[in-house]
């Protein structure tokens, strides 16, 4: 579901979860199958939604977001980089460098608070 909500979100549309109700933001601008799509398998994406990973990285990205004052897109992939495992064969120094090194270009990048 997660690839999904992110296909979804490439559109520049988006879907939330509003009380118990899935809606759509910006469904215009998703092609008909999609907005299909996402009516026959509405229960599922309710489920991820709702689901313990989805709402702290939900919370993380938004967190990345307006504390950094930077586009959307570049929290949310900072965001998965904190949630994931390091990778195998990496240490945790150099992990933890990465994730560092990334913040800061984050917090650097000129136009980021644009």
């Amino acid at each position: 579901m997660a690839d999904l909500v992110d296909r979804v979100r490439s559109f520049g549309a988006n879907i939330v979860l509003d009380g118990s109700a899935l809606r759509i933001v910006n469904g215009q601008k998703l092609p008909a199958q999609a907005r299909g799509f996402i009516a026959k398998n509405s229960k599922a994406i309710a489920e991820y939604l709702r689901s313990d990973e989805n709402v702290e990285f939900e919370e993380r990205a938004a967190i990345i977001e307006f504390d950094g004052n930077i586009p959307r897109e570049w929290a949310e992939q900072f965001a998965r980089f904190l949630s994931r495992a390091k990778p195998a064969g990496v240490s945790e120094i150099d992990w933890s460098w990465f994730l560092t090194t990334c913040g800061r270009m984050i917090d650097e990048a000129p136009g980021a608070a644009a």
